[in-house]
């Protein structure tokens, strides 16, 4: 069953329905919302910086980095897939982010979410 962020992340990006990509997003979208919202109810001024690969502390790092390990993908498909949802240091904000502001993407981070999201087909 597909959740409100899962069907968010396929309208912005433009994905058919059974994009196979949104089978390795989809499941890595749930984690680090869920692991967002223990933050918050832990009283976190910004929730998602918890899951952001340079700004958390580093067992909240080495815990995403676990919980991701998980689904199986490879290093480098699991670094893409980190950058796409929490963002990276180069300004790009991340799709949680984007989301959770309640907005739609910008024409520049649809392309570059989209660039992203061919990097795991290899």
């Amino acid at each position: 069953m597909a959740t409100a962020l899962d069907e968010w992340i396929r309208d912005e990006l433009r994905l058919g329905q059974h994009d196979p990509r949104l089978a390795v997003v989809a499941p890595a979208a749930d984690i680090l919302l869920s692991r967002a919202v223990a933050a918050a109810q832990r009283g976190a001024t910004d929730p998602l910086v918890t899951v952001t690969s340079k700004r958390a502390g580093g067992n909240s790092r080495a815990c995403t980095k676990r919980m991701l390990e998980q689904l199986g993908l490879e290093p480098e498909a699991r670094r893409v897939v980190h950058r796409l949802l929490a963002g990276s240091p180069s300004g790009w904000p991340g799709l949680l982010r984007i989301f959770s502001e309640q907005r739609h993407l910008s024409d520049a981070e649809r392309t570059h979410a989209r660039r992203q999201l061919g990097l795991l087909n290899g």
